[in-house]
């Protein structure tokens, strides 16, 4: 008799516990804008997963409970729909993304910023590929939670629609501008690796910092820069200072955030529920072709 109870016992223990690992995936939406960053969620799983969201590649690292990842939707893609898929257990998830208009913001400029010479086209491209080519990533999590963002009124959104001097030169924004006060410390949101400090002809002064697991944020128009090209910072860590370098209509804290697939809307980044990663054993894995992010993204800051 005692045998059968302890066996009872047993079932009832394994049991739930069987039901409770089967796999599982969860993200922080279904309906997104463009431009918006998805939290991919995978629980029940033991290995590190590996799949897509859309054309990006999913960068997991461990939390508690699980793995999760981040990717962007395409801000080019004003609607349809976009499947996030998990390899080898089966799992999915189809977002709808709804349509949604951007704002639409007159800059009035220097000519020269309006109009750039072709030189300065030229210049500008390559500016571009060393940012995104920087904020591409695939390594361990340095971060932690939360991030720390600057304080301020929002000066220009993400996504917001540029035409300069009249209608000679539209751009998309993508990234969010913060009002501050000249010589302002920039700060570093969370903690990372300094990737590249750049002086760029629109961006001016440029710093991106790797968070890894995919993430990376980039500031513009500073002066002052305090790093150096692989430096690991710690959250509030300062940067630089808020300065009038690159193209600007007055002295604000430029704030990108970039994942798997591209430049995503900050204030909604910031939103997300993203776990603390934990120490579990972390491989980097090369970013497959076309999927560490959108080389033809041009950058307006």
């Amino acid at each position: 008799m005692r045998a059968h109870l302890i066996g009872a016992t047993v079932a009832l223990l394994v049991g739930p516990a069987i039901a409770l690992a089967q796999p599982r995936l969860t993200v922080s939406t279904k309906t997104p804008k463009p431009g918006d960053p998805i939290l991919v969620t995978v629980a029940g799983v033991d290995a590190r997963p590996e799949g897509t969201g859309g054309r990006a590649q999913l960068v997991f690292f461990p939390v508690r409970g699980g793995w999760q990842a981040v990717f962007a939707v395409p801000h080019e893609d004003p609607s349809g729909e976009l499947q996030v898929k998990i390899d080898g257990v089966g799992l999915k998830e189809t977002l709808a993304i709804r349509a949604y208009q951007f704002p639409q913001e007159p800059v009035t400029v220097a000519p020269e910023l309006a109009e750039p010479s072709s030189g300065k086209a030229k210049q500008i491209d390559a500016d571009n590929s060393a940012i995104i080519n920087a904020a591409k990533n695939s390594g361990p999590p340095l971060f932690r939670v939360p991030f720390r963002y600057p304080t301020g009124s929002v000066t220009s959104p993400f996504g917001a629609q540029r035409t300069f001097n009249g209608d000679i030169y539209k751009s998309r924004h993508l990234g969010m501008d913060v009002a501050a006060r000249l010589g302002a410390p920039v700060r570093a949101f969370a903690r990372g690796k300094v990737a590249l400090v750049y002086d760029g002809f629109l961006v001016g002064g440029t710093v991106v910092v790797v968070h890894g697991a995919g993430i990376a944020s980039v500031h513009f128009h500073l002066s002052d820069i305090a790093v150096a090209v692989g430096d690991e910072v710690d959250r509030g860590a300062v940067l630089g200072k808020v300065s009038l370098t690159g193209r600007t209509t007055g002295p604000h804290i430029h704030v990108g955030i970039w994942v798997s697939g591209g430049f995503v809307d900050p204030a909604v980044f910031a939103r997300l529920k993203l776990g603390s990663p934990s120490k579990s054993p972390f491989a980097a894995r090369p970013l497959a072709p076309g999927h560490g992010g959108v080389a033809r993204q041009r950058i307006d800051p």
